[in-house]
């Protein structure tokens, strides 16, 4: 949410936003693996490597599928809320220290 409002302030163009975005999300996933599966710090560039070049192909569908449907962004999720509440019990010793 604090990333679409700084997007949206400050006029940044949907698709370099979107870019910027998913590049964050991919780095942090790709983080997490590093951490708990026994996935070296190379393999761990190597699929963020892989995942940045099929990023912007990603985006322009992603960018084309909106502007296929009636122009209203939506997201429908119902399940979210719940899933988030069990999420945040769940025990995890990840990033502990």
């Amino acid at each position: 949410m604090a990333f679409a409002l700084a997007a949206a302030t400050t006029g940044a163009p949907l698709r370099e936003s979107l870019l910027a975005f998913g590049f964050g999300w991919a780095e942090n996933m790709v983080q997490a693996a590093i951490k708990s599966v026994p996935l070296g710090q190379s393999a761990g560039q190597r699929l963020l490597g892989t995942l940045t070049q099929a990023l912007p192909a990603v985006v322009d569908a992603a960018i084309a599928t909106a502007a296929a449907g009636d122009g209203a962004r939506q997201n429908f999720a119902p399940m979210l809320a719940i899933v988030s509440a069990r999420h945040e019990a769940q025990y995890s010793r990840l990033f502990r220290s």
